[in-house]
This record gives structure tokens, C-alpha cells and sequence, in this order.
């Protein structure tokens, strides 16, 4: 189960803001306000970090590609050398 842990005073102004008749357009800038907020707190990989990542999935996708078509042409060849 997921919690949120929240301090006294968040509960507090969680209270006296959803007291209030908020407008459409309230609420979409203060979800896009509070996304930037996150979005500022977040650590982004550099760019060795995010090579090296997508090499290793590149990598690991020609693996199972290559294990998939192996595995279907010989399932293919015997299915036909048998003649199932």
C-alpha cells in the first residue's frame, strides 16, 4: 500500500484550500505549478549515463530478437522436416 507521509501544516492548507470554490482554471495552474515543482526536485541522468543505458537495452533487445527468430526458424524447420 502507498502512504503519503505529510506534515501537520500541509494537512492544514489542504484543508482551507479544498474549503474554497476553486475555479477550472485554478486547479490546471496549480497542477502544472505543482509538476514544475517536482519536476525541479528531480536528479536527471547525464549523457554517458543515458547512452550506456540505451546500449544495454539495444543490446538485450537484439539478444531476444535473435534467441525469438532462432527459436521460431528452428521451430519452423522441424515442424516442417517431421511434417506436423
Amino acid at each position: 500500500m502507498w502512504f503519503v507521509r505529510m506534515n501537520p501544516g500541509d494537512v492544514t492548507r489542504m484543508a482551507t484550500m479544498t474549503s474554497k470554490k476553486v475555479s477550472f482554471f485554478q486547479l490546471i495552474y496549480r497542477f502544472f505549478h505543482e509538476v514544475w515543482v517536482e519536476l525541479k526536485k528531480t536528479s536527471w541522468p547525464s549523457y554517458d549515463e543515458v547512452r550506456k543505458s540505451t546500449l544495454v537495452v539495444l543490446a538485450a533487445i537484439a539478444i531476444i530478437a535473435a534467441w525469438i527468430g532462432g527459436l521460431d526458424y528452428f521451430l519452423g524447420w522441424a515442424t516442417s522436416r517431421f511434417g506436423w
